[in-house]
C-alpha cells in the first residue's frame, strides 16, 4: 500500500464510516456471503455492493475466493490494526435494531439457499 501511516489509517478509518459498508462488515463477521445475498439483505443494486466490497478489500478488510460460479467474500483483516478497528464496529454495530434486522434477513436468505440447494 502506498503512502504514509497517517494517509493509511485515514482511507481505513473512511472505508469503514459508510453505513453501508458497517452493514456489510456485520455481515461478513457472521459468515463469508455472496454478491447477491448482500444486495438482497441491503436491498441494494449489484454494482453499489459490489463497490462497497472493493473499497473494503483494497483498505485490507477483506478478501474473496472463487467457489465453482461464485465468488465468496469473507472478513480477512490484513493487519492488526484493521482487526481491531472491525471488532470496535462489528461490537457497536451489533447493538442497533437496523442491523439486527438485517442480521435476520441473512439467515433467512441462507435457509431458503439450502432449501433450494441441488
Amino acid at each position: 500500500m502506498n503512502g504514509s501511516i497517517l494517509d493509511r489509517i485515514s482511507r481505513r478509518l473512511k472505508a469503514i464510516s459508510d453505513p453501508t459498508r458497517i452493514k456489510i462488515i456485520v455481515m461478513l463477521s457472521r459468515r463469508e456471503c455472496r454478491v447477491w445475498e448482500l444486495t438482497e439483505a441491503l436491498g441494494l443494486a449489484q454494482p453499489t455492493v459490489s463497490r462497497h466490497l472493493k473499497q473494503l478489500e483494497l483498505e485490507g478488510f477483506l478478501s474473496k475466493r472463487r467457489k465453482r460460479n461464485w465468488v465468496l467474500y469473507r472478513l480477512d483483516p490484513r493487519e492488526e490494526c484493521c482487526r481491531r478497528l472491525l471488532a470496535i464496529v462489528v461490537s457497536r454495530a451489533e447493538e442497533d435494531p437496523e442491523v439486527q434486522e438485517l442480521l435476520n434477513r441473512l439467515i433467512s436468505l441462507e435457509e431458503r439457499d439450502e432449501g433450494e440447494g441441488p
